[in-house]
């Protein structure tokens, strides 16, 4: 689907940079998605994105990867007019073993609630402390799993049950998606 056929080279109003890599204003346009090639992708440890010119408000530039076969994408991180520049992490040495290349899409879309969060963090110690929160807030959605009515001197009452390693379990469950990508937390959605 990210293929590069019918594909035009045009300068787009943001650019991407990469340690060790040239900085790229002009992308394949395929549809409305800006395409890039990264060859050498498990080196790549993060990737900085920046307006060039004010976008449309209520937009946002939404940068996400591809993986061969190139059928599906995972999303990284927005900028907007808001914040017109971020670096975001990626775990392609983690996530790649036998190919070393995947293509960056990027597209303008609508600002959701969730690029409005990302966006809007407008220094690092917001970052920090938003990105705890929902680490936190992770961590309350899965020991909910384990909620048990129970009755308690003629009452029922909502208790906690769980496993002796359930913090274990969590941690384990939380590094794998971690490596799967970086920025899952966001998703936290309860």
């Amino acid at each position: 689907m990210y293929n590069q056929i019918g594909s035009n080279v045009v300068q787009a109003p943001f650019g991407v940079m990469i340690p060790g890599y040239l900085s790229q204003t002009q992308f394949l346009l395929n549809g409305n998605y800006y395409l890039m090639d990264i060859q050498n992708a498990q080196q790549v440890h993060s990737i900085a994105l920046f307006l060039l010119n004010p976008i449309p408000e209520g937009y946002a530039v939404c940068l996400f990867y591809s993986r061969y076969p190139f059928d599906g994408i995972s999303f990284l991180g927005a900028i907007a007019n808001q914040r017109p520049s971020d670096i975001f992490a990626t775990s392609f040495n983690q996530i790649l073993t036998d190919q070393d290349q995947i293509k960056l899409v990027l597209s303008v879309e609508p600002i959701n609630e969730q690029i409005t969060e990302l966006v809007q963090l407008t220094n690092d110690a917001q970052n920090k402390l938003k990105y705890g929160l929902t680490i936190a807030q992770n961590l309350y959605n899965f020991m909910t799993a384990y909620n048990k009515e129970v009755v308690i001197n003629g009452q029922e009452v909502d208790v906690l049950i769980t496993p002796a390693n359930v913090l274990q379990i969590w941690l384990q469950k939380l590094q794998q998606k971690y490596k799967e990508n970086p920025n899952f937390i966001y998703k936290t959605t309860k």
